[in-house]
């Protein structure tokens, strides 16, 4: 059976007895139904992975113990960065977890032309937090991707724009593979990808301006969630670790 894993946002030792929180104990005892000698797999954040049992279970939390240290590394060579014009919750949602679970590195939310109005964007930054987490845990990475501030386009382009950054165009004239291959692209790749119904001409010729390779990715038009994983996924087949 595989080990349940638990991201656990405090410092961690062997011999470490961890008391969880409510949102924590409800979700191992509850939704897992975990029970006493059980076996989890508990992570911070900061690499590695710990080994541990539960070993009480009291009326509002479970107590676990720390019994060994992994030092399992599961990140990708690649350094991708995903630059998402923010879009409806439910795609934006799809697309964060993901792109976690293909490997990126960085996700910079903005906001484009084509965005739908975003309030209490605090509360948004806190639930895509914990679509992150989550899509850790599932997938077995034991550091977190940054999430960066909501910030516009314009601002983020006014940025030095380093390394190989790449915008998805529906009338780019370049491949990904072609591009990937004749700019001999490696280590790291910043994808822009753009919002319901795309970029506009405006904004794809800022960015275009502002360093990136305006590329397609075939005769069809890819929905935005879609359009971001697929990205993702070819480049880790191309130069990360998926094969």
């Amino acid at each position: 059976m595989r080990c349940s894993r638990l991201f656990v946002e405090k410092s961690l030792s062997v011999g470490q007895e961890i008391v969880l929180a409510k949102e924590e104990s409800h979700y191992l005892l509850n939704v897992l139904r975990k029970k006493t000698d059980s076996s989890v797999t508990l992570f911070n954040g900061q690499g590695g992975e710990y080994s541990a049992n539960l070993v009480e279970i009291t009326k509002k939390n479970a107590i676990l113990k720390i019994y060994e240290y992994k030092n399992v590394d599961r990140e990708s060579p690649l350094k991708l960065v995903l630059v998402q014009a923010v879009s409806r919750s439910e795609h934006m949602d799809y697309t964060i977890q993901k792109a976690v679970e293909l490997g990126v590195q960085n996700i910079v939310p903005v906001i484009t032309e084509r965005s739908p109005p975003l309030n209490k964007i605090d509360k948004r930054k806190r639930h895509w937090s914990k679509i992150i987490i989550s899509a850790c845990e599932q997938s077995g990475r034991n550091r977190l991707p940054q999430l960066h501030d909501v910030i516009s386009l314009t601002t983020w382009l006014s940025k030095p724009q380093l390394g190989n950054c790449l915008v998805l165009s529906p009338t780019g004239e370049r491949s990904l593979c072609v591009s990937l291959s004749m700019h001999n692209i490696q280590n790291s790749i910043k994808i822009l990808i753009g919002a319901e119904g795309g970029f506009t001409q405006t904004e794809i010729q800022s960015a275009i301006e502002s360093g990136y390779l305006d590329i397609s990715l075939g005769k069809r038009i890819l929905r935005t969630e879609t359009a971001a994983t697929t990205l993702l996924a070819i480049c880790q087949i191309w130069h990360g670790d998926l094969c």
